[in-house]
């Protein structure tokens, strides 16, 4: 037998001692799952001794029964450790892991296989039918377990890009690190998260067997915490049932016999979970103590630790004395019989006094008519009865000098968990008991004794307190918070930290050292106990944070499955449910955050996970613009335009209607544009039809470009003259008129009208450029923009200020390049003039007077439409003695 650890003292205000309560190493898993083999729920075993600033260390245990036993003896006496053994699949552990390279928060974690999400989950504010969510949590349970990846550090909550640059060698180096790890170590943690499904399933379940609704929107002292309470307990009752099995089917395969000393027909009489308990305490307790005075009470003991009130009347019926002196240890009192034959009554053909593990049943099961939250009057009564009779026991304990038998302990926890009276866990008399040894124990006793506090008030007659089991259960979450992930993760590297805060800073590398290592348990070891007292927002959090990308995929899906029961992801406490991080936040900041992490290999899963939100009302087409900018998948996501205008069907279709679509399309390009990204702007534009703001914006980029002086500036032009050219020639060709309906429909056509003129524009420009004067005149005299004549001044003025803003805040350049033509063709006009014949030399003096007329009417125009007022003084000096040189 190996040390027991001793278990926290209760007396006055004291509260719980973490550091007395052992993490276990093995121990069975919820049944239909995974065999949880020595992974447990991802809590590892802690330091031998605690931490001895919280408390005393761990006290040697008694001796509670004798060597010789023909059962093998376990090292660890309440709980036997065994290798672990990972899930059986298709594939090795060594297969199916892989070591992730660390990249920024927009690229993808490469995974084999992702989790399914719900289909019905983005398209309606219902909750789930039962049957939908018992598959969904089979389904992501059974893609857990086939493929066990390792994730790196990648897409941590909220984690900015510049945090992943700052330490992207520090990553490299904790990926090498990473690599080396053992495939036990992941296959704990992906049992871990087959675990916490089956956590929340058990709510679930017990919730329709008791025919109560989870509330999405409880008070304080809601239904939730009861149904919590319960199915915790059904959780942690059927963890414990399949470690039990285990253990008695591996003695027998060692060829232990399960009689022992015990009557052989008296053992074939019991009930097959009666019979492995029955074992199952011998080799615990000893078959000296199991089959001498007393050794009923290990087995009650253990039966209620299965909660299997079934298995313990069988083990009553078959080797129980009936009988009324509470201090003879053969009797079992009648009202203790009595309570463990009702509670078999409740507990019908169910596999715990709590629930079933799983109900398959396509029919909604009848309520229970009494349960452990509605005991019947009988019960109450016979827990008053057995709540003296533990007081007169603890009494003699605590005032006995000499040692104590072994079986009086087990009589006294047996008493205390029947009654309700107290937590077996802060008992006192029973702190150097041993029979808490594992933070499952702890955890399990701490519900326990909640669950009897829901109906204490009213059944004893005195006050009204519906809220004790509250309470209780918020005492238990306030422990956990304050111990803190430095107790329950067994890493080094996590001592000193006070509490999830102080660990996920530590690890972000926020808190200036250098960044630690993923924790083994990957998160669990601290954010199950969270889980089990109703901390879920702060376990949720944790795990998201601490287990690097893993712990966010696991994060994330636990809280889908809790919105989608309507379990409210929120910390529960008696001053009422804190909303810092909730539903309403901590859900969207989980879903945002993986789907991140897949947009950048799988935009359509990405935008899969995203459609969780959408109930979430603008916050999910906020995410889905982020989704559109951040990848620039936008065929997949939007599809692509037809040869008739059509927009073909893409992601987005399968979620949103045509308009809601356009929309989002619309409303992304203008983020777009904010961010300095005018070529996606364009092409969104484009899949949403929103033809008249694309022509708005390509002539906004064509105006900014008409003029260059750098390269970068004429790359630019460029860029928008080829895309907005190619616009052209796909959606305005002849024999295409949808974009002309849409600004004819829209009243927009001088949209259009701009564009063309500022396509012809550049073109001049690009001639002027080139110094092709006349061939840049020629197309500036079609266009019709300037005065022939003194007739068209007005004229000209009057169309000059219809042009669209864009033109007119460029429109010195065009004036100047024309008068810069006008001056070049008049130098070589007048060259080429002087060595020409007399008769010639008219028609030369002619176009020379005339090309001077323009230059006039240029300058005056240029008065008129305010040239020299507008900011643009210089070019009118410029204007001026250009025309001084055609005198």
């Amino acid at each position: 037998m190996g040390q027991e650890a001793s278990v926290p003292q209760r007396g006055g205000n004291e509260e719980p001692n973490p550091a007395n309560i052992q993490q276990s190493s093995s121990r069975g898993g919820h049944a239909g799952g995974v065999s949880l083999d020595s992974t447990n729920i991802g809590l590892h075993p802690s330091r031998v001794g605690g931490r001895s600033e919280l408390g005393r260390p761990p006290t040697a245990p008694q001796q509670h029964h004798s060597q010789q036993n023909q059962w093998p003896q376990s090292s660890h006496q309440s709980h036997p450790t065994h290798p672990a053994q990972p899930p059986q699949t298709a594939t090795t552990a060594n297969q199916t892991v892989a070591a992730l390279q660390q990249m920024p928060r927009q690229e993808q974690i490469q995974i084999a296989q992702t989790p399914q999400i719900p289909q019905s989950s983005s398209s309606s504010s219902s909750i789930m039918s039962r049957a939908g969510l018992t598959s969904m949590i089979q389904r992501m349970g059974n893609s857990a377990q086939s493929s066990s990846k390792r994730f790196g550090r990648s897409s941590p909550m909220n984690q900015q890009h510049n945090k992943h640059s700052q330490h992207y060698q520090q990553d490299q180096q904790f990926q090498q690190q990473q690599q080396q790890q053992q495939p036990q170590q992941q296959d704990e943690i992906t049992t871990s998260y087959v675990n916490a499904l089956a956590f929340l399933e058990s709510i679930l379940h017990c919730s329709v067997g008791l025919g109560l609704e989870i509330e999405p929107s409880p008070p304080i002292g809601g239904g939730n915490v009861a149904l919590s309470v319960m199915g915790a307990c059904n959780f942690f009752s059927h963890q414990f049932r399949d470690h039990v099995v285990k253990n008695v089917r591996e003695a027998e395969f060692a060829g232990h016999t399960a009689a022992g000393g015990r009557d052989a027909s008296r053992m074939a009489a019991l009930t097959p979970m009666a019979r492995d308990v029955t074992s199952y305490a011998a080799i615990i307790a000893g078959s000296d103590l199991v089959d001498g005075a007393g050794g009923m009470w290990p087995m009650l003991f253990y039966c209620l630790r299965c909660g299997d009130a079934n298995a313990a009347k069988s083990v009553i019926a078959q080797f129980g004395n009936i009988g009324g002196n509470i201090d003879n240890i053969n009797l079992i009192d009648p009202a203790v019989s009595d309570l463990i034959f009702q509670l078999a009554d409740m507990q019908k053909h169910r596999d715990t006094i709590f629930g079933d593990a799983n109900n398959n049943s396509p029919s909604r099961p009848e309520p229970q008519q009494h349960s452990m939250l509605s005991p019947s009057q009988a019960m109450m009564q016979s827990r008053r009865v057995i709540s003296d009779l533990y007081e007169r026991v603890k009494t003699r304990m605590t005032s006995s000098s000499s040692e104590l038998e072994p079986t009086v302990v087990y009589q006294a926890a047996c008493l205390a968990k029947l009654s309700g009276a107290e937590s077996i866990s802060e008992a006192s008399c029973l702190a150097s008991s041993g029979l808490v040894r594992t933070v499952e124990d702890y955890l399990y006793a701490s519900l326990w004794y909640a669950l009897h506090l829901s109906n204490s008030a009213s059944s004893a007659g005195g006050e009204s307190d519906g809220n004790k089991m509250e309470a209780a259960i918020s005492r238990l979450g306030m422990l956990v918070n304050e111990w803190g992930p430095s107790y329950f993760e067994e890493d080094d590297g996590n001592e000193g930290f006070s509490d999830a805060t102080d660990a996920v800073a530590s690890r972000s590398g926020e808190s200036g050292g250098a960044r630690n290592e993923i924790p083994r348990s990957g998160g669990w070891a601290y954010a199950f106990p969270l889980l089990a007292s109703q901390q879920y927002a702060t376990a949720l959090a944790y795990l998201a944070e601490a287990g690097g990308g893993l712990g966010l995929l696991q994060a994330t899906h636990v809280a889908l499955i809790m919105d989608t029961m309507g379990l409210p992801i929120d910390d529960f406490s008696l001053d009422g449910r804190d909303k810092s991080r909730s539903t309403q936040t901590l859900f969207p900041m989980l879903v945002t955050s993986y789907s991140a992490s897949l947009q950048g290999s799988d935009a359509g899963a990405a935008l899969q996970y995203l459609m969780v939100l959408s109930r979430q009302g603008s916050l999910i087409k906020e995410q889905v613009q982020r989704l559109l900018l951040e990848t620039r998948q936008f065929e997949i996501m939007a599809g692509k335009i037809e040869a008739d205008g059509s927009r073909t069907n893409a992601a987005l279709d399968a979620h949103f209607s045509k308009t809601e679509v356009s929309s989002i399309l619309a409303d992304a390009a203008s983020n777009a544009m904010r961010a300095g990204k005018a070529a996606d702007a364009a092409e969104l534009l484009v899949l949403s039809g929103k033809f008249s703001s694309l022509f708005m914006l390509m002539n906004r980029e064509l105006a900014s470009y008409l003029v260059v002086s750098s390269q970068e500036d004429f790359d630019k032009r460029q860029f928008w003259f080829n895309a907005a050219s190619q616009f052209h020639q796909l959606h305005l060709s002849p024999g295409k008129t949808y974009v002309v309906d849409t600004l004819n429909a829209e009243g927009c056509m001088s949209l259009g009208n701009t564009f063309q003129l500022l396509m012809n524009l550049i073109v001049f420009f690009d001639r002027c450029r080139d110094h092709q004067w006349e061939g840049a005149w020629d197309l500036m005299d079609n266009l019709q923009l300037l005065p022939k004549n003194d007739s068209e001044m007005t004229v000209k003025v009057e169309a000059f200020q219809e042009l669209d803003s864009c033109i007119r805040q460029v429109f010195h350049h065009v004036i100047l390049a024309s008068m810069e033509a006008l001056c070049h063709i008049y130098k070589s006009l007048k060259q080429a003039g002087s060595s020409v014949s007399f008769d010639q030399r008219n028609a030369v003096e002619h176009n020379l007077l005339g090309l001077q007329t323009r230059a006039r009417l240029l300058v005056i125009f240029s008065r008129l439409i305010n040239l020299p007022n507008s900011g643009n003084a210089d070019t009118f000096v410029r204007l001026s003695q250009l025309e001084k040189n055609m005198m």
